[in-house]
């Protein structure tokens, strides 16, 4: 396949739906030959049943991983052999005051959106290393710099995140690896469509504290990534992009 990215292999972790699922599509629509990674059962092979959200399946080759087992993330590491582009989107969260926030899921949401990122760039990132070239990208969100109620701990591990990135692009900018992240802004995706239809007057005020005066779609986050992978992002690293159409700038409510 002809494209920005062909000829280069590219790892997309909870890219089964939603963010992850656009970026896989945008990263192979560009070329690159995509591998899709989580928890979700899906029927594995070279051309898999992934949700349809899409009206049909993407070309992708499906991995079923835990990101936060490292040894589900070792055996796709052995499985791939080779990686250019790693893209580690998975994450999780619960919508819960802070005081109400069950040890359980606490702990879910630090391990898969903090430990499971990082031990997800630890144990592939050899593969990154192996050539210049390589590119790290991190979905990170608003939340990590925009506070936010009932998301405690989800803004305290997206906040951690953008930290991680700066330092790994420090640590691996001289192996030629670049390490960015991408942050959405209020975006729709099949995790937030309950919260959105049961709060719909959260949705309005979302829209109206955007400038651009809509929310964001999984599709505006994959044009990002796409182009953080490619090479007209050879000199960008250690940097969060944020994508939510102008809410982290300010608003104009005052």
């Amino acid at each position: 396949m002809s494209g920005p990215l062909a000829g280069r292999k590219a790892l997309v972790t909870g890219g089964t739906r939603g963010i992850g699922l656009a970026i896989a599509t945008g990263l192979q629509e560009a070329g690159a030959e995509v591998t899709v990674a989580a928890r979700s059962p899906v029927r594995a092979g070279p051309h898999p049943a992934l949700p349809d959200e899409r009206g049909g399946a993407p070309p992708f080759r499906f991995e079923s991983c835990d990101v936060r087992k490292r040894a589900d993330l070792e055996r796709l590491r052995d499985s791939l052999g080779s990686l250019d582009i790693l893209v580690a989107n998975a994450g999780t969260n619960k919508r819960v005051e802070a005081l109400d926030l069950d040890e359980a899921s606490l702990r879910d949401i630090i391990e898969t959106n903090f430990y499971g990122v990082f031990v997800t760039c630890q144990v592939l990132g050899p593969l990154l290393l192996q050539k210049p070239g390589g590119r790290c990208i991190v979905t990170s969100s608003i939340s990590a710099i925009h506070g936010q109620k009932l998301r405690v701990a989800y803004c305290g591990t997206k906040a951690g995140l953008d930290g991680m990135v700066r330092a790994l692009a420090v640590e691996w900018g001289p192996a030629g690896c670049t390490v960015n992240a991408v942050a959405p802004g209020v975006t729709r995706t099949p995790l937030t469509e309950a919260y959105m239809a049961q709060y719909p007057e959260r949705v309005e005020a979302a829209i109206a504290h955007t400038p651009l005066r809509r929310l964001a779609e999984p599709e505006d986050m994959a044009g990002v990534v796409a182009f953080l992978a490619s090479d007209a992002a050879r000199f960008v690293s250690g940097q969060t992009i944020f994508v939510d159409g102008g809410m982290t700038a300010g608003s104009d409510w005052w």
